[in-house]
Formats: C-alpha cells, structure tokens, sequence
C-alpha cells in the first residue's frame, strides 16, 4: 500500500475520528446550552480565527513546499508564530471591552480575555504539526486529537449539565488546545532549537504572506458576516446562522481538508513534471467530489429531519441555512484544491491577486445582501462561491492548461449520479412524517444508490475503496493477533 494512500487514510481518520468526536460532542452539548450562549462564543470566534491567520503566517505552506527546509528554519517559524500570539494576545485582553461594548454584551469582557488563551497554546504546535505533515506522519495527530478532543469534550458536558452556559464552551476549547498542545509536543519527540534566521524568515515569507494575505482576505469576508449579524440581530439568529454553516462546512471540510493535507506535500515533489501534477490534480479532485457531493445532497435533502433529531425541535431555525449552505460547499473541494497546483509551482502571487479579484466581488454581494435579511446573505454567499470556482478553474487553465471543459468531464458521471440519487431520496422520504424514520430510511436508501452505481458504472473510486477495506481489514487483524 502506498505511502500516499496510507498517509491519507491516516489523515481521513484523523478527522473522522478527531472532527467527528468533537462534532458529535458538541451536539451534545449544544442540546444543554441555549442558542445565545453559543452565540456569545461565535462573536467572539470572529477576531480569534483573524488572530489565527496572522499567527501561522502562511509559514506552514512555506515550510512544505520549501524542498531544503532545516532546523533553522523550524525554530524561526516556532519563535515568529510564539511572537505574535502573545501580542495578539496581548492586544485582544486590552480590547476586550471595547468588543463587550460594541455586541452590548458586557459578559464579553472576560469571556474574551480568556478563551484569547488558545492563541498562545495553539502557537506552539504549528511547526510541530507541519513537520508531522510533511511526513505524512497523521498517525501521530489522530493520537493527539483522539486525547484532546474526548478529555476536553468529557469537561464541556459536565459544566454544561452544571449550569455553565457560555463557560462550559470557554472551558472545553482551552482545555483542548492545552492538551493538544503538551501531548503533540510529547508525540512528535522534536524539541524546538530557538534560532532566528533572517535570511530565513524572509525566505519563507516572501512565499507564506502571499498565501496569508489571501487566506485573511477569505476570513475577514466571512468574519465580517458574523460581525454584522451579531450587531444587527440577536445572538440566537448568529447561533442559528452560524449552525446551519458549521452543520454543512463539516463534512465537506473534514475529507477535502484531509485530502489537501496529503495532496499539496504530494504535488510538491512532482512539480517539475507539469503532465503529472496535472493527472494528480485531477484524480484527487475527483476523489474529493465522489465524496463529498454525496454527504452534501443528503444533508440537504435531509436537513430538517437530521436538525430536529440531532439538536431538538428549538434549533429549527437552522434549517434553511443549512440547506443554502450544503449548496454552497458542493464547490467547496475546487475552492479549495485548484489553487494546489499552482502553490505547488511557487506561484502564490497569482493566487493573492486572484484573492484581491474574488474578495471585490464578493464584498460587493455582501454589502447589499446584509441590507437585506440572513437568507439573502447566504444565497450571496452560494453565488459568491460560484465565481470563486470559475476565477480558480480559470487559473488552473493557465497556468496547468486544465480549463472548464476538463473540469466538468472529469467530475461529470458524479454530478450526475448524485443529482438522480438526491432526487430519488427526497421524493421517496417525501411520503414519511417520522423524522427519525425519514432520516434512517432516506440516509440508508443514498448511501445504498450511491454505492451500487460506483460499481455498475465503474467509477474510478472502486480502487481506493477496496483498499480502505483492506486498510481497516490489517488494522482489525494487527489488533486481534496482538
């Protein structure tokens, strides 16, 4: 089995198991607290996802597509990421109360001043984490996540069922970033040599700021969504608005972010032959789009069901969110992945022009949706995405000649397969009024269909499946024997 499929099936564990369990532990405890609690933590999520950005820098991708990457460079990132959490850090205690103030929350104050904590632990895993990643090492960080994620999730529902509100989510993200910070810097065995290289900080700069300033670009379009909504509405609309995205982004972030974690490292060392990182592109965009077209047109044919199961009948509100939003991240794996290729060719200028170019639009269309209502915002959002995909795919034909045409003929037999699927689901549910029952027969009849046609038309995917059989098959036997 090849260190490639190997290392993704490491990765899809990592996030099934890690994303998963916390997912599911968040519904849990999503089900205690009331919506505006939660909508208190999404108003201040906004400034530490901006935060997050500025700390890592774009140096994560300098440091793997850099091919000669050394010691030195590992700790002049190290102390460039610690550097600027603590005055980010630093930054957002003194702000807190101007933040407070401006939502007119005043339990904002400390809520920001302490879970602003994650910036700093979260610094010191970043080089750590990449390192693990350009060795395709994900074995590693299911381990470490698989702690974190059930230590911190065991304390959120115990506070949550004591009566904590918006300190049990506060509670359970500081403990998780703790434990994901010391058991990562224990797993990885690398201890960080605190050298400062000029020559090398600007080295990878001059390749990670580029990809920074596109990745901020992306975070203060969406941030400033939730901005706006929590000024303008109340933090329950934020916490109905903020679910249906989150409910939607998970299945399609947790396969195309672990796929891209393994593909970039891969196209990186193929960079110099354009006729294979074009056929490599392509077959893993296609991977990515078998599976999670699929997960998106269930969740959406099925989003009310799953909500009313999943987080009972007063987080209802979410439910036409969430259907947009399973539109919108239909898109979400060209978003994502076209720009792979060419980072992989050192080109990261052309994707933060292309930024700049998308950011201006989308911009305009959020401007005038948020006159309007939260729906509205959400279909700009879906057509937003829309252009996105076509300014990427228009990249990729430049710069790897694979233009729309190519694009559609590779993915073609799976946009239409899920289509007929989806339709077929929804007007057999159609007939059931049991949620459960709906959800159980509907979920079981897709992934039945699904599978079924992957043979009949002899998808490229039969491949990669029989071998995550016999992946797991291996594993189940090791433990057995052992």
């Amino acid at each position: 089995m090849s260190q490639i499929f190997r290392g993704f099936a490491w990765s899809s564990i990592e996030r099934f198991s890690v994303q998963g369990i916390s997912f599911l532990l968040n519904i849990i405890i999503a089900r205690i607290v009331s919506p505006s609690a939660y909508g208190l933590i999404v108003m201040v999520q906004v400034f530490l996802s901006f935060s997050q950005l500025l700390i890592d820098g774009g140096f994560a991708n300098a440091l793997i597509q850099k091919k000669d990457r050394d010691e030195t460079d590992y700790g002049t990132v190290f102390l460039v990421n610690l550097g600027v959490a603590v005055c980010l850090y630093l930054l957002l205690f003194t702000a807190a109360p101007v933040i407070a103030e401006f939502y007119n929350e005043p339990q904002l104050t400390s809520i920001t001043r302490v879970v602003s904590l994650n910036l700093i632990l979260s610094s010191l895993t970043i080089v750590q984490k990449t390192r693990l990643t350009i060795h395709l090492d994900f074995k590693t960080q299911t381990k470490v996540g698989l702690i974190a994620v059930i230590i911190s999730g065991a304390v959120g529902i115990v506070c949550a069922y004591s009566g904590l509100e918006v300190w049990a989510l506060v509670l359970q993200s500081l403990i998780s970033q703790f434990v994901l910070s010391f058991a990562l810097m224990y797993f990885s065995r690398w201890i960080p040599k605190l050298r400062f290289s000029v020559h090398s900080f600007k080295r990878l700069f001059s390749f990670g700021s580029k990809l920074m300033l596109s990745n901020i670009l992306t975070s203060i379009y969406f941030n400033v969504i939730n901005l706006v909504i929590g000024k303008k509405y109340t933090s329950a609309d934020l916490a109905f608005y903020n679910r249906g995205f989150n409910l939607s982004l998970f299945p399609a972030s947790i396969l195309s972010d672990a796929l891209n974690r393994v593909i970039f490292p891969v196209l990186t060392q193929v960079q110099d032959d354009l006729n294979t990182l074009r056929r490599e592109y392509l077959k893993y965009l296609h991977l990515t789009h078998y599976i999670i077209l699929p997960l998106m047109g269930l969740l959406l044919v099925l989003a009310e069901p799953l909500i009313e199961i999943l987080l009972t009948p007063r987080w209802l509100g979410a439910v036409p969110y969430l259907q947009i939003f399973c539109l919108n991240f239909m898109l979400y794996p060209i978003q994502l992945q076209a720009g792979n290729p060419v980072a992989a060719l050192g080109h990261s200028g052309i994707l933060l022009k292309a930024q700049l170019l998308k950011r201006i639009v989308t911009f305009g269309i959020l401007i005038f949706t948020l006159t309007i209502s939260i729906p509205a915002v959400c279909w700009g959002i879906l057509s937003s995405s829309v252009f996105e995909a076509l300014v990427n795919v228009l990249i990729c034909r430049k710069e790897i000649d694979v233009g729309i045409r190519a694009h559609l003929r590779s993915l073609a037999d799976v946009i239409l397969t899920v289509a007929v699927i989806c339709l077929s689901v929804y007007f057999l549910t159609s007939f059931i009024s049991n949620a459960l029952m709906k959800l159980l027969i509907g979920g079981t009849l897709g992934v039945v269909l699904y599978l079924l046609a992957t043979w009949v038309f002899n998808f490229r995917e039969k491949e990669y499946l029989a071998n995550a059989f016999m992946f797991v098959k291996s594993k189940c036997g090791k433990k057995m024997i052992s």
